[in-house]
């Protein structure tokens, strides 16, 4: 049975059958794709026709949302203020009064960065007045390309953008709430395919303890805060083969290690609202699935963790968030920060198969407690200034880094940045396997005061950094050689005379006895495993 709401709901008729609802426009853009997801029963579908849809929505039974070509979801809408100059801050500086604080503001349809009354009223560079006026003190408005502050106290907003151009022949938009585009609500079996969501706070949010629901082949960005946030207990959803991006008024070009470009993270890390992550799996429940997306121009591509348990001084909420999650086949790239981050208990965690290529650090590892979690089958490219790093405190946890690819940026492992050193070090983590080209080698340790203990072996590496250079009985099978030359093609394997061919450990038995999750046996070709991410031969 299917039912037509063409730009209003018609006459439902109940039905003991799943039915097919099919939605288009509405006139003057009043809210249709809800009404129909409220007249929705379990088991139904909604078909979302062509067009633009000013509106969030709510899912909060099991039933599939399925967008047409070109059906999107946009809650956001043209911003009209009293726009004045504000000469005494400084050229290009505007102030309009309103009641109402906007949840964020695009320009030309992308994301303006916004300052925290809170944490940008102390004197100096960073004081919102001299960063409205100037700009980020090395950068200007180069990278960060406008800013904008709302005054609590004088209820306005500031807003200064490049070039000093008047808000009032701009392009402004804004969204007024911090809510998603699309919120599953302890829903049960509900899913959204085929949709684009654009201009929300946040793209979609499982919230609630939703279970078993799907988001799968959507455009989601730009955004403000989270691409997809799968938090608040939600468990066995999936993730899958989704466009995920934040879409900002910010330079986001390829990553280089120089100061001035830095101050895109420090300006929303120092005096904003912090991180900006394609998906958050953050306090989640068990089983979550993040498959295939290609995720870019965010500060953090994946995160599993939990920012408030980032020290060993700090007890963990639940050991048990997050646990059984698999992240594989996604590629993520061009990343202000982490390209994935695993944290918390980090329990049956594994993540395989993904291609990270110029991510500003990675892997990153924020304090996994007990795992195992296992880390293989993935590429790693051009990371600078980190590839893989231990960056908050030491780990204490099972981990398994194995048949990785790492190809230029800095030293695969680092240690860095450890902020409350408990002096275990990483003593439960194997690396085996991997195939590291590049001019930095290994290991680093960026004055970290750990013990270096963690197991490394069987690794092929180009440019030197031993782990253990004074230990002769550690990491002796590792091949550390002048060079390894690739084939053609991408993801880069190893050509087939190269010294990563047969040059890994059997892992079939390496896990307690059992295989590593992808080594079962049989699972390589020649005479021993190649090194890195492929079986080149």
């Amino acid at each position: 049975m299917r039912v037509f709401l063409l730009s209003c709901l018609c006459v439902v008729i109940p039905a003991v059958h799943a039915r097919e609802l099919t939605v288009a426009p509405g006139r003057a853009g009043e809210p249709v794709l809800s009404v129909a997801v409220a007249a929705a029963q379990p088991g139904d579908t909604v078909r979302v026709t062509k067009g633009v849809y000013r509106e969030a929505i709510t899912l909060a039974k099991s039933i599939t949302i399925v967008g047409e070509p070109g059906a999107t979801l946009d809650p956001s809408e043209r911003l009209q203020l009293p726009w004045r100059q504000v000469a005494d801050i400084g050229a290009g500086v505007y102030r309009a009064a309103t009641d109402r604080k906007p949840a964020t503001l695009f320009l030309g349809g992308r994301v303006l960065a916004e300052l925290d009354e809170r944490r940008a009223g102390a004197a100096g560079q960073w004081f919102w007045k001299t960063l409205l006026a100037e700009g980020p003190p090395l950068s200007g408005f180069t990278y960060i390309r406008a800013l904008w502050i709302y005054r609590s106290d004088e209820k306005a907003v500031y807003l200064r953008v490049e070039n000093n151009a008047d808000p009032a022949t701009l392009p402004l938009t804004a969204v007024w709430t911090r809510g998603a585009i699309v919120t599953f609500d302890a829903a049960t079996n509900a899913s959204i395919r085929g949709l684009t969501l654009a201009h929300g706070f946040s793209g979609v949010s499982f919230a609630k303890g939703s279970r078993a629901c799907t988001v799968s082949e959507c455009t989601i960005g730009p955004w403000d805060k989270v691409g997809v946030d799968v938090g608040s207990g939600a468990a066995g959803c999936l993730v899958e083969r989704n466009e995920i991006f934040r879409g900002a008024h910010e330079e986001w070009a390829p990553i280089e290690p120089v100061k001035p470009r830095y101050e895109v993270w420090q300006v929303h890390k120092k005096v904003g609202f912090y991180d900006r992550i394609g998906v958050s799996v953050v306090r989640a429940g068990a089983g979550n699935r993040i498959h295939a997306n290609h995720v870019f121009e965010t500060f953090d591509g994946i995160n599993v963790g939990d920012s408030s348990v980032e020290s060993l001084d700090k007890p963990l909420r639940s050991a048990d968030d997050g646990r059984d999650t698999e992240i594989w086949d996604n590629v993520i790239e061009r990343t202000r920060d982490s390209g994935i981050e695993l944290g918390a208990g980090c329990i049956n965690v594994r993540v395989h198969h993904n291609v990270l290529r110029q991510t500003h650090g990675g892997l990153r590892f924020k304090l996994p407690r007990i795992g195992p979690v296992f880390i293989y089958r993935n590429v790693l490219l051009d990371g600078a200034p980190f590839n893989i790093w231990y960056s908050m405190d030491d780990s204490p946890a099972e981990g398994y880094v194995y048949h990785n690819t790492i190809i230029g940026g800095s030293p695969a492992l680092v240690y860095s940045s450890f902020e409350t050193p408990h002096h275990i070090g990483a003593p439960q983590w194997h690396y085996l396997n991997n195939l590291v080209i590049g001019r930095q080698g290994f290991f680093r340790n960026w004055r970290v005061q750990a013990p270096v203990n963690f197991t490394a072996d069987y690794n092929v590496v180009v440019g030197g950094n031993k782990p253990y250079p004074d230990d002769p009985a550690k990491d002796h099978h590792s091949r550390y050689v002048n060079d390894v030359p690739l084939a053609d093609g991408f993801p880069p394997r190893p050509q087939l005379d190269s010294a990563a061919v047969d040059a890994g450990l059997d892992l079939s038995t390496y896990f307690h006895g059992k295989p590593l999750p992808g080594c079962e046996p049989g699972y390589f070709r020649g005479a021993a495993p190649d090194a890195g991410a492929y079986e080149v031969k």
